[in-house]
């Protein structure tokens, strides 16, 4: 009996591991491309949430996020963040956000997305 209960608890322990590790397949990417690319013009600071990004390496930079929407952000005057968009991450999809910084604020184009009153949504 002690080993029946002892086999329960072991694949109980087991199935509560294999769905803590599904939950992270719940991922897609972001492609943040900024224009133009130029060591000249000097690239903001960007934030995905309220973590900061390296600089795009070319301009380029992909990204492996949550499922969700995540929110693209500028480093501001004051170290405050601006909202530049919000980007929709779908499952086992690229959303692709092209980030024009040369326009003062730089702001976001999407290759998918929509533009109503607040800011821009991208999605994939």
């Amino acid at each position: 009996m002690h080993r029946h209960s002892a086999t329960i608890a072991g694949v109980a322990v087991a199935a509560l591991t294999l769905s803590a590790c599904q939950s992270t397949d719940d991922v897609g990417y972001v492609e943040i491309k900024t224009v133009p690319v130029s060591t000249s013009v000097a690239q903001p600071s960007l934030y995905l949430d309220t973590l900061k990004l390296d600089a795009p390496k070319k301009g380029v930079a992909v990204l492996r996020q949550r499922v969700g929407t995540a929110k693209l952000a500028i480093e501001a005057a004051g170290g405050h963040l601006a909202l530049l968009c919000d980007i929709v991450v779908k499952k086992n999809r690229i959303t692709t956000v092209t980030l024009s910084v040369l326009e003062r604020p730089p702001r976001c184009q999407c290759r998918n997305g929509s533009q109503g009153t607040g800011p821009r949504t991208c999605e994939s």
